[in-house]
């Protein structure tokens, strides 16, 4: 990654998203994509189409806590981790036609599939900070590496998805906290389910 200031990393996201739906991303180069953000192309040195997903996806990311204020603290910890997580994809929607274009091709590339990976567990680092869970640290790590693939599930549902409709990106996202809520309760950060009380004998 190169070191890009917050303000081409901004302008770069967005010349991206304002390009990627009009051809072939990958026939996209960083000249195409300084003269949609309106900079010279050594504002860009170093950066790459990669790093241009990269900055897309941080965009993404950071739209998650620009409505922390309605976040409900007196929900369980798998609801909050739902609603932060569509979030996200609620401000990927309005671009999903670009998203789409620079995904073409990535489920056929290793080196594609283990960089977008990667962004996932980016992505469930800061859904975990703002849920107040521990994303550091081995317990933390592992977290972020389960809730990253549970996120990247969510995102092929939300590829086959109607455009503004994300039933299926609900639906796999739900399932999917909900058996990790089953099968690692309190470890993986979400609340102790009650155990039945025993039936007492007659």
């Amino acid at each position: 990654m190169t070191t890009l200031d917050a303000s081409a990393r901004r302008d770069l996201a967005r010349a991206a998203l304002a390009t990627a739906g009009a051809g072939s991303w990958r026939s996209m180069t960083l000249l195409d994509l300084a003269k949609a953000a309106g900079r010279p192309a050594s504002d860009f040195y170093g950066a790459s189409l990669a790093e241009a997903v990269d900055c897309v996806e941080e965009a993404f990311d950071r739209a998650i806590s620009d409505t922390l204020e309605n976040l409900d603290a007196s929900q369980s910890v798998r609801d909050r981790l739902f609603d932060l997580i569509m979030k996200r994809f609620e401000a990927m929607e309005p671009h999903r036609a670009a998203v789409l274009a620079m995904e073409a091709g990535a489920d056929r590339d290793p080196i594609l599939l283990a960089a977008q990976h990667q962004r996932h567990v980016r992505c469930a680092r800061w859904v975990l900070a703002l849920a107040g869970l521990e994303a550091d640290g081995m317990t933390g790590n592992a977290r972020a590496q389960g809730l990253g693939v549970i996120i990247g599930q969510a995102r092929a549902a939300w590829r086959s998805d109607d455009a503004g409709d994300f039933t299926k990106t609900m639906a796999s996202l739900d399932k999917n906290l909900r058996r990790a809520e089953e099968m690692f309760g309190r470890w993986a950060g979400f609340e102790a389910r009650p155990k039945p009380a025993d039936s007492a004998p007659s």
